[in-house]
């Protein structure tokens, strides 16, 4: 695998946006619900096929996920966890966006892969494993797969809404996950990255610095 190249947040912010404005997205009249569909994005914007196979075999020590062959333009997603994406959408939508976000920031020269693919050259494949410790390659393919999900124009006016109105708890939080269509883990590191809100724990605060002025305040 060659170098990972170093992606601002803004401009990983950027480059999502980017191909949801070019899918077709109206940040200006957004409104709820107001899911990224991922599956088409994958499909149809970028041409990439899609299917269900049995992938464990890719690594043995850990729990596959999800793969993608740039050299065959071609996701995976592991048939051996289709109950668990279908009872947690949230989990197969990330998972879906991760890959895509390796073919978007990872893959180079993507003109030539079919060339290299039929002189047997293209043998790369990335490949997301549920596991503790995140690579770079990793951690940049989960930011991407959290700014394509979860648009940060929607978020900033979607969660300025619930602060106008109302107290933000966990319930809310978990109302906006379902519109969304993410899972709540996800929603929240989310949040927590923008510092649009600070979730620690169960609880919501409207920023880090209220929170650590409420654990001053009870020390």
């Amino acid at each position: 695998m060659s170098r990972v190249p170093y992606i601002s947040a803004e401009e990983m912010e950027d480059i999502a946006l980017n191909i949801l404005t070019d899918y077709g997205f109206d940040f200006e009249n957004m409104v709820l619900p107001m899911a990224t569909p991922i599956e088409e994005i994958i499909e149809f914007h970028f041409e990439l096929d899609f299917a269900w196979e049995p992938i464990d075999h890719f690594d043995l020590s850990g729990i596959v996920m999800a793969a993608i062959l740039p050299g065959q333009k071609r996701i995976i997603m592991n048939e051996s966890r289709k109950e668990l994406f279908e009872e947690k959408i949230g989990t197969m939508n990330f998972t879906m966006a991760h890959e895509l976000g390796h073919w978007v920031l990872h893959v180079n020269d993507k003109d030539n892969l079919q060339t290299s693919l039929n002189l047997n050259k293209s043998k790369e494949v990335f490949y997301c494993r549920s596991h503790s410790t995140r690579p770079p390659v990793e951690q940049q393919a989960d930011m991407f797969a959290g700014a394509i999900l979860m648009p940060k124009p929607a978020l900033e006016k979607f969660v300025g809404k619930l602060k106008a109105t109302r107290n933000i708890d966990m319930g809310s939080l978990y109302t906006l996950a379902g519109f969304f269509k993410v899972s709540i883990s996800a929603l929240c590191v989310r949040l927590n990255r923008l510092e649009l809100l600070y979730v620690h724990k169960g609880q919501v605060y409207n920023s880090k610095e209220e929170y650590d002025g409420q654990i001053a305040f009870e020390f």
